[in-house]
């Protein structure tokens, strides 16, 4: 038992040596970008400005303001001058408002969790199940029918579809059912929290929809392709020539042993919540970190900028740590001794 508790020790230690430069490598990286790009902070900032610009004057304003914000340091020295207020987590002012990273980020998030936990959980409660369905009859006039239609799905952009939305459902020249934009009514301020609660529900189904219907053609074909790798292993049909029921080998034996490699998706899935949906948010303003995450880049405003990139590294990286341990507990027969 205390060997079987050291060596899992010391390959959590090992995970955890190896997340630190790979964590490191992909802020230098993203910070190098943000700093390479053409324009910066401050030329925008400038250009709403032109008449301070011009003449001798308007280069040592210039100068003056890249000192400011630290754009006049190299490269190398501005992320390491970063990193250290990340390690102190201090996440810095933002360039856009003046407000700290960190409320800004705190304003956005709730938001973006809201968003993202509803649309995995539609869609992992459909997909599954769906594709568990698909791999008992392949091939069958359903699984053909139902693969079709999600492939249709699929092949869909989300830009477009959620275009389509706005303006079939939201737009005064059609239904106009559901609002245009944003996450709440502002009729609804003083109202009780069950109002608030339906209010922010209706508000949601659109971008949900935009999320969601292009994840169920990828999951669930996934799972059909497991499953019917399991179903066909040699044990499964023991089990079945032993005399138990169909529903007994498939829900008990085979779906536990086709989540092995479903596991392998949870890696994407902390980032997946954190993240949020660039596209989706920006169309539907809604607040929250990707419409942030978007705003930033174009006002290149670094300090949030590195935050955003920051927490969803670490959330891929942990996601991953996570999964390899989730192996053992979905099939016993997985050992870290192999990963060591």
């Amino acid at each position: 038992m205390e060997g079987e508790t050291r060596k899992m020790m010391k390959y959590v230690f090992k995970r955890i040596i190896l997340v630190i430069p790979t964590f490191l490598v992909i802020t230098m990286i993203t910070y190098a970008i943000i700093r390479l790009a053409p324009g910066d902070f401050v030329t925008m900032k400038a250009g709403l400005h032109g008449e301070l610009t011009r003449g001798a004057l308007g280069k040592q304003f210039l100068e003056e303001e890249r000192k400011l914000y630290g754009l006049d340091k190299p490269i190398i020295v501005g992320y390491f001058d970063w990193l250290w207020k990340f390690i102190r987590l201090d996440l810095g002012t933002s360039r856009e408002d003046g407000r700290p990273v960190a409320t800004r980020i705190a304003e956005a998030l709730p938001v973006t969790l809201l968003l993202n936990i509803i649309t995995i959980l539609i869609t992992y409660m459909i997909s599954i199940p769906l594709g568990i369905i698909n791999s008992i009859k392949p091939g069958g006039l359903f699984d053909r029918a139902t693969s079709l239609i999600l492939f249709i799905l699929y092949s869909l952009p989300h830009f477009w579809v959620a275009l389509l939305l706005l303006m079939f459902f939201s737009s005064s020249e059609y239904l106009n059912i559901f609002p245009l934009d944003g996450i709440i009514s502002d009729w609804v301020e003083e109202a009780d929290f069950l109002t608030k609660l339906a209010d922010v529900a209706w508000h949601l189904v659109l971008p949900v929809i935009t999320l969601t219907y292009g994840s169920f053609a990828f999951l669930s074909r996934y799972a059909r392709a497991n499953m019917l790798e399991v179903i066909n292993q040699q044990y499964i049909i023991a089990a079945r020539s032993k005399g138990l029921t169909f529903n007994r080998v498939v829900f008990l034996h085979a779906f536990r042993n086709s989540l092995v490699p479903l596991v392998t998706l949870m890696a994407s899935l902390l980032p997946a919540l954190l993240g949020g949906s660039v596209i989706v948010e920006k169309i539907f303003s809604i607040p929250g970190l990707g419409r942030l995450a978007f705003d930033a880049i174009f006002s290149r405003d670094i300090p949030v900028i590195m935050a955003i990139t920051s927490f969803s590294a670490i959330l891929t990286l942990g996601g991953i740590f996570i999964a390899d341990l989730l192996y053992g507990v979905v099939d016993p027969r997985i050992r870290l001794e192999a990963k060591l």
